[in-house]
């Protein structure tokens, strides 16, 4: 679907939402019905509006939520529930935390996101449920 049909279908606003940085867009793109089943797309949606607004918007995927639930349960940079994660605006606001607990305030949100992405990718690699035993040296 594309984003024309989405937005005359919705009447989202889409490229003012983007424009203006509006969180709430993440979860009113993220789910699609296909067929009978709704889907959740939750991901994507975050991706597609960085890819629009990049400072605005950063990325939701499972590196960035292991991270975050990694530091919040070692230093208690943030207190949120795991479920806090899938709320784009919660999600945003914890990585906000993330980044001025750890006095990384002079990085705008992207390369935060680019440095937790990277994080996870190279410390919570996708081994079919082992965890890597390089996380006992952070």
């Amino acid at each position: 679907m594309s984003r024309l049909h989405v937005e005359s279908r919705y009447n989202l606003d889409i490229d003012v939402r983007l424009n203006a940085g509006d969180v709430a867009l993440v979860s009113d793109i993220q789910y699609v019905t296909i067929g009978d089943t709704l889907k959740n797309f939750y991901s994507f949606a975050s991706k597609y509006c960085s890819h629009h607004n990049p400072l605005e918007y950063p990325i939701y995927d499972s590196y960035v939520d292991e991270v975050l639930r990694y530091f919040r349960n070692n230093d208690e940079f943030s207190d949120f529930q795991d479920g806090d994660l899938k709320d784009y605006a919660k999600f945003k606001s914890i990585l906000n935390d993330f980044r001025t607990f750890y006095g990384l305030d002079q990085y705008n949100l992207k390369q935060i996101d680019q440095y937790v992405w990277q994080l996870g990718k190279d410390y919570f690699p996708k081994n079919y449920g082992k965890k890597s035993s390089i996380l006992k040296n952070l």
